[in-house]
């Protein structure tokens, strides 16, 4: 940590990669949560980006370009144009402020904060989205779901573990799992 408590660049760059498979984040370009600053340069077939700033658990991403311009576009209020699947890893879990608003930075008044464990994120070009028909949007059942986006058709999340494991299935603090993404230095021998 810095001086003033934010995570170092060195830091920002570990947790940005944790959120994807190996093979993947080793080549990876690492940008910062506000999507312009670049940490590390990479191959453009996958952008990494460390958890935003004030959530209280992690939750780096690590998206391909498709799911990368459905970001952009819908947080600028547009309806996306993608033309084909974006697929993005949050393989350390996600802490959302509102499961209904993905815009949220704080959960809504007298709600706590929803978590999901790893997950493979999956977003759709413009009226394809009833390909989701009878998914469920419970995002601790362990199940797929279905998550609304404003302006969009709804993203697929598929789970990989509960909330509170790993990618693998241990517990989030079992040694033979923490700290093995690409570029961490410590990785387990175990």
């Amino acid at each position: 940590m810095s001086e003033r408590g934010e995570p170092t660049r060195e830091e920002k760059i570990r947790d940005a990669l944790s959120a994807a498979p190996r093979f993947i984040a080793e080549t990876a370009t690492v940008l910062d949560s506000d999507m312009k600053t670049v940490l590390r340069e990479g191959s453009p077939d996958w952008i990494c980006m460390p958890t935003p700033p004030g959530q209280p658990a992690p939750g780096p991403m690590c998206l391909d370009p498709t799911w990368m311009q459905f970001v952009k576009e819908v947080m600028q209020g547009k309806t996306p144009t993608i033309d084909r699947i974006g697929i993005s890893y949050m393989l350390m879990g996600e802490t959302g402020a509102d499961f209904d608003d993905v815009f949220a930075t704080q959960p809504p008044e007298g709600k706590d904060w929803y978590r999901a464990g790893p997950h493979e994120m999956f977003c759709f070009p413009q009226g394809t989205g009833h390909i989701l028909q009878g998914i469920g949007h419970d995002p601790s059942s362990g199940q797929p779901y279905v998550r609304p986006v404003p302006g969009a058709e709804p993203m697929l999340v598929v789970p990989v573990a509960k909330p509170g494991e790993t990618a693998c299935g241990c517990p989030s603090d079992c040694p033979c799992c923490r700290n093995n993404s690409a570029g961490s230095g410590s990785e387990s021998s175990a």
